[in-house]
């Protein structure tokens, strides 16, 4: 019987195990939604208590599919979200409802830290640009906002550092990975920054402990292993952030792989082996191999775009039967449709702008609607507009002289063979996607195998367990068209800009005071 490593990926809209072999063939997995709030304009919360006691629930049931001997498993670690406000008290209670990473309440607190420092030292210090996805803001949101629950918090930790608690870690441990988005990591120097701490008015001991991936950082109690299946004394492994796990999914271990992972955020990300922290409007973090780091570009929306378009105007599909599911559905009606969308062009900007323009005030936008448009066209411009979010990141690298040979994809955009042909076109590069689709969970076992050793090294980890098994060229017929549209896409965003569009109705939304 083979060995099995378990993988928990606690994304922005569900959570899912995922258990697998030591080749990355998954044998079984079990997933579950859960709902965000939007208590006013901006704010974007959840429920991290419900969250949690959903992921036991789904380990429970991946064990439960697979009908898997709990002793098979070897270890279990975590994929998670990142950048996710978690205030705990002293008793390891959450003091409040979690601040997702997509929350753009804090562009006034950005904007009075901007005050204490510049852009350009900030994020030559953290790698992060001034905004509204850092903690850092958050926290002093909360401190002006909701001083009475501010002062019961003993620790800012994030999303895994709570979910290592609840399996059974004593200790507040934060991945390296994640560190960089507290907001006053060095990440070129891997370790806190006392000038920020200092402006700040924080001390380290206020956050998780940053540890590198891959080690093991305690084991699964009995209550726990009642809960998920797992076997008492299964070990729990440090994992990282879900796009941390999913460039190691991809197989991105090396300096100059190039990653895009189009989920709920999208995520473009280089493997490099210096920091650079000099790219406008982009991330640089630690890599989960420990002497690399990632340069990152964010799409806010992405793929939720496309959950917005379905949960917003599809309730229900009268033929569903023959065509699957309502992402068949999309994907049929989206192909019927030319590149070009007939004329129609999505900004993809539901979540505000992020890479790299870094715009809270920014919205989506739909331009050039005609009566002669239908389903598909609305379709097929909100994926080719996602496309040209990112392409905006590549071309950014482009510019500074970094070639892109080819590029491999994740994401659950990975099942659409549409926006697969789609991005190939648009970036004019070959992309290349890997047989499994749940890279950020097969990241996650890939980090649990390396923590107990299975692997000797994550290299050795990858080539065991990480396939590419398709390739897809750019449709050079599809150049001009593609090339047109993203000029206008672009144009469109400053036009709107530059003329306060954006800015006037984000202001005619605010209703409560941020």
């Amino acid at each position: 019987m083979s060995e099995i490593l378990a993988a928990v990926d606690l994304g922005t809209t569900s959570v899912r195990c995922c258990l697998f072999e030591t080749n990355g063939n998954c044998l079984a997995a079990a997933g579950k939604e859960y709902p965000t709030a939007y208590p006013f304009p901006g704010a974007v919360e959840q429920d991290l208590s419900r969250m949690t006691d959903d992921t036991f629930d789904v380990c429970r049931q991946a064990m439960a599919a697979g009908e898997i001997d709990p002793v098979r498993v070897k270890a279990v670690s975590f994929s998670t979200q990142r950048s996710c406000f978690c205030p705990v008290d002293r008793k390891g209670a959450i003091i409040r409802p979690m601040i997702s990473w997509q929350d753009s309440r804090t562009a006034r607190q950005v904007e009075r830290m901007s005050q204490a420092i510049s852009n350009e030292d900030f994020t030559a210090r953290t790698g992060l640009p001034l905004s509204t996805v850092n903690l850092l803001p958050k926290l002093l949101w909360m401190q002006e906002n909701e001083p009475e629950e501010y002062a019961k918090i003993d620790k800012i930790v994030q999303c895994q550092d709570v979910l290592l608690h609840a399996f059974g870690v004593d200790d507040w441990i934060t991945d390296r990975s994640c560190a960089a988005f507290y907001g006053c990591w060095n990440v070129g120097q891997k370790s806190w920054d006392p000038l920020l701490l200092d402006l700040f008015q924080l001390t380290e001991s206020r956050f998780g402990r940053p540890e590198l991936s891959g080690q093991v950082v305690g084991t699964i109690p009995r209550h726990v292993a009642d809960k998920t299946g797992f076997a008492e004394g299964t070990p729990i492994c440090l994992g990282a952030g879900d796009q941390n796990c999913s460039v190691l999914g991809m197989g991105a271990v090396r300096s100059g792989q190039v990653t895009i992972t189009l989920g709920t955020a999208g995520l473009v990300i280089l493997s490099t082996e210096n920091p650079r922290c000099d790219l406008p409007g982009m991330f640089c973090t630690n890599h989960i191999v420990p002497d690399l780091w990632n340069l990152e570009g964010l799409s806010n929306a992405a793929a939720s775009s496309l959950r917005w378009y379905r949960d917003a105007f599809v309730t229900q599909i009268a033929d569903e039967t023959k065509v699957g599911n309502v992402w068949s559905y999309f994907e049929q009606c989206a192909t019927s449709v030319p590149p070009g969308a007939n004329g129609l062009l999505f900004l993809p900007y539901l979540a505000a702008a992020a890479a790299p323009h870094w715009n809270p005030d920014a919205r989506g936008c739909l331009l050039g609607l005609a009566l002669s448009h239908g389903q598909g066209d609305v379709l097929r411009a909100i994926m080719e507009g996602v496309v040209f979010e990112v392409n905006e990141m590549l071309q950014v690298w482009r510019g500074r002289g970094i070639a892109l040979d080819a590029i491999r994809l994740g994401g659950g955009a990975t099942r659409s063979k549409l926006w697969n042909s789609i991005q190939a076109d648009v970036y004019n590069c070959p992309v290349e996607i890997v047989r499994e689709q749940e890279t950020a969970a097969l990241g996650a076992a890939l980090l649990a195998g390396y923590g107990v050793g299975l692997f000797s090294s994550l290299a050795e980890g990858v080539d065991a367990m990480v396939h590419a098994d398709q390739r897809i060229e750019p449709n050079a017929a599809n150049q001009a068209c593609y090339q047109e549209r993203f000029e206008l896409f672009q144009q469109s965003y400053h036009a709107l800009n530059n003329g306060q569009i954006f800015s006037r109705l984000a202001a005619s939304t605010q209703t409560k005071n941020t």
